[in-house]
């Protein structure tokens, strides 16, 4: 009977946490204007036109744009907020980071791909990280001492799909935390570490995560 009733529990609790995993969708008052259905996701929010396709499709990837979460001065610290943002050499290459994983994850999986020219597509994408926060300066002359950190970065990564009209046919919204191997929960139980190589690692194995989910979201 005991072990009825822990086995029944454990199914109960792994139910909860899957259930969990899940957010229950929302309509907005965007999609709702833009006929878009949300769809059961494993982010924060998904939604798309009815019976949405992108099987074959070409898409253009605009600049990603970056808003930072506000940093207060620390009278301790000889840091400005400036430090704790991408240089220009950053920006192109999470640009590139970010169109490598779209392409990995989300569109050669209906065979679709990215293109160079902008008339060239059906579709254009536009991706931001709002509220983005790296855990220290990437820049090793701005900290030149060894920085730990509890995680690399976090941030809100949303995206926007148009057509050619540009007339949206898909939007998601989640809230990343990148890095969250680090800290207590890390294999050393202590604080990591950060550097310019932790926070790119972390960056492309977040955006996998994120856009595999995405993936998930849309069949």
């Amino acid at each position: 009977m005991h072990k009825r009733y822990s086995y029944i529990l454990s199914l109960l609790v792994a139910t909860v946490l899957v259930a969990g995993c899940v957010q229950t969708p929302v309509v907005s008052q965007a999609d709702e204007q833009d006929g878009l259905v949300p769809r059961q996701t494993g982010l924060d929010s998904v939604s798309a036109a009815f019976a949405f396709d992108l099987s074959g499709a070409k898409v253009y990837l605009e600049p990603v744009a970056v808003e930072y979460s506000k940093r207060h001065p620390n009278a301790t610290s000889p840091l400005r907020a400036k430090d704790y943002e991408l240089r220009d050499k950053d920006m192109l290459r999470l640009q590139e980071l970010l169109g490598e994983t779209l392409s990995e994850r989300f569109l050669l999986p209906r065979q679709s791909q990215l293109v160079a020219d902008r008339a060239e597509a059906d579709y254009v994408m536009q991706l931001d990280l709002s509220r983005f926060a790296l855990g220290a300066p990437i820049d090793p002359l701005v900290s030149p001492w060894r920085t730990y950190t509890t995680q690399s970065a976090h941030g809100v990564l949303s995206g926007e799909l148009t057509d050619s009209n540009g007339n949206p046919v898909m939007r998601f919204s989640d809230r990343r935390d990148i890095g969250e191997n680090f800290g207590s929960f890390g294999p050393s139980g202590r604080l990591e570490r950060f550097n310019n190589v932790t926070f790119w690692h972390d960056m492309r194995v977040d955006l996998r995560r994120a856009f595999a989910s995405l993936d998930e979201s849309l069949r």
